[in-house]
Order: C-alpha cells, then sequence, then structure tokens
C-alpha cells in the first residue's frame, strides 16, 4: 500500500506541476497555474515524506518524480503549436511525453521498492523466461474470456442506460493526443503502458499480496487496486476485470512476460479499433 499511494502521488505531481508548465507556456492545459501548483506541490513533499518516514528508498522514487516533472517542463519549453493548441516537439504531442513519464513511475516504483526495500531478486518481479509458445496462447485465450465478459457487460449497461458506467473511450482519446499518430499511440498504449504497469500491478503488488493474503484475496484486491489506479468511474469494472485475467495469467504461468503479451494485445486491440472503426 505504501509502494501503490507514492507511485498515485508521483504520477499526480506529474500531471499537476506539468500542466502548470504548459499553462506557463501559453498552451491549454487541464490544471490552472495556482491549482497545479498547490496539487503538484502538495502531491511530491507527501510521496517523498512517506518515503521518508517508512525508510523507503528515496532516491529512485525523487530521481523519478524530478525527472518525469522535468521532462514535461523542457517538453513545454521547446514546443511548438501544432496548429490546434496542440504543444508538440519534433511532431511528438508533449501530452504523450507526459503520459510516458508518468507511466514510467509505475516501472521505477516497483523495481525500486521490490529490489530495495524488500531486497528481493528482481526474478521476484516476474521476470522469468518462458518456454515455448504456450503459455501466450494461454494468455491470449484468457484474455478473450475477459474481453467476452466485459462485452457483455457494456452491452447490459447500454440496455440498462446506465452511461455513468459506460467505459471512457480512452484509446480514441490516446489517438487523438497523438495528433491522429498510430504508430506513436500503439508504441505508448499498446508497449510501453503494459510493460510499466505489469510490473507494478502483477509483479510487484500481486506478488507482494500472495504472501500475506493468499491466492484468491490476492488476485481479488491488486485487480481492484488496479481498476481504482485508473480514477474514472466507467473504468473501474473493466479494469477490474482485465486485471483478474492478466493476474491469472502471471499466477498460472509464473512469469510477466505473457501477462505484458496479453495486456498489450488488449490495449492495441482497441486502439486499433478506435482508430480503423471509426474512419469507417
Amino acid at each position: 500500500m505504501i509502494a501503490t499511494s507514492v507511485t498515485l502521488l508521483v504520477v499526480v505531481a506529474i500531471f499537476s506541476l506539468g500542466g502548470v508548465a504548459g499553462t506557463n507556456a501559453g498552451f491549454e492545459t487541464l490544471v490552472t497555474r495556482s491549482s497545479g501548483l498547490l496539487l503538484g506541490g502538495l502531491s511530491a513533499l507527501a510521496a517523498l515524506t512517506l518515503v521518508r518516514v517508512t525508510r523507503s528508498p528515496m532516491l529512485p522514487v525523487a530521481l523519478t518524480l524530478l525527472l518525469g516533472v522535468g521532462v514535461v517542463v523542457i517538453g513545454y519549453m521547446l514546443a511548438s503549436d501544432a496548429g490546434d493548441g496542440t504543444a508538440e516537439v519534433i511532431g511528438v504531442p508533449v501530452s504523450i511525453i507526459a503520459a510516458s513519464a508518468m507511466s514510467g513511475s509505475f516501472a521505477v516504483t516497483g523495481i525500486a521498492f521490490s529490489t530495495i526495500r524488500y531486497r528481493e531478486p528482481l526474478g521476484s518481479l516476474g521476470f522469468v523466461r518462458t518456454v515455448g509458445l504456450k503459455p501466450y496462447f494461454f494468455a491470449a485465450g484468457i484474455w478473450l474470456i475477459g474481453l467476452s465478459v466485459l462485452v457483455v457487460w457494456v452491452q447490459m449497461l447500454m440496455w440498462l442506460e446506465v452511461d455513468l458506467l459506460l467505459p471512457p473511450e480512452t484509446a480514441r482519446g490516446a489517438i487523438e493526443q497523438a495528433g491522429g499518430n498510430i504508430v506513436i499511440t500503439v508504441l505508448l498504449v499498446g508497449v510501453a503502458g503494459p510493460i510499466a504497469e505489469e510490473i507494478f500491478f502483477r509483479g510487484f503488488v500481486l506478488t507482494g499480496l500472495l504472501k500475506r493474503f493468499g491466492v484468491r484475496r490476492s488476485l481479488l484486491l491488486s485487480s481492484l487496486i488496479f481498476g481504482l489506479f485508473h480514477l474514472d468511474s466507467g473504468a473501474i469494472v473493466p479494469t477490474f476485470a482485465l486485471g483478474l485475467a492478466l493476474g491469472w495469467v502471471y499466477l498460472k504461468t509464473g512469469s510477466i512476460w505473457p501477462a505484458m503479451f496479453a495486456h498489450g494485445l488488449h490495449n492495441t486491440v482497441a486502439v486499433l479499433i478506435a482508430r480503423y472503426a471509426t474512419a469507417a
């Protein structure tokens, strides 16, 4: 829970302080200068204080925070207007750069807490070699089952007209942030994001919970944390279900690689559908 709280605070700090930099540079962001400074500053202070009080690895967390904010700030300083108010650097929107920095914090926190605070080998995060393609076929099959459940869930919500719980169009939003660039979107959403999130939620959180709560409760709790991290009422249930599927893949294969593959497959398919189904 400490690592989860620290990661959330770091993400909020990068998002808020980065938004302030964008506002100062004359671009439209989701935060104002005053609220961004207050929220970002308090989040950064809370993260570092929590690390200090719990004697957690300070250097990796502090460097992640400083590097994340620094990359976004420099991005906005070097950015030019794409013509529609979007800030971009060499054709890459700064929002994509910021999202990459926030995703990276998941991996850094998971690795730092596991290897430094708890003195676990890197293999404890699931970096275990797999043999053959069977684990990946299994991962794809579990993903299809989970996807079927999500389709039924969405159809039920539409039938009941419960719009509040409908999943957000995250993939389409990512494509828009990337200026329609499908390659950049897939690299971020389908590759970088799944790698970082699997290291943290399955490799670190699920593995850590197993030692205290057993398989069933650990799988449920880690999936719930995964869902709540997405901070959207419509995303909680779908990501919870996805977390169950990915957690099961991780537990059955004993490796993080098949879970990363299934997560990447899920996100990439969502991006491709959002891009080409809309175009059709």
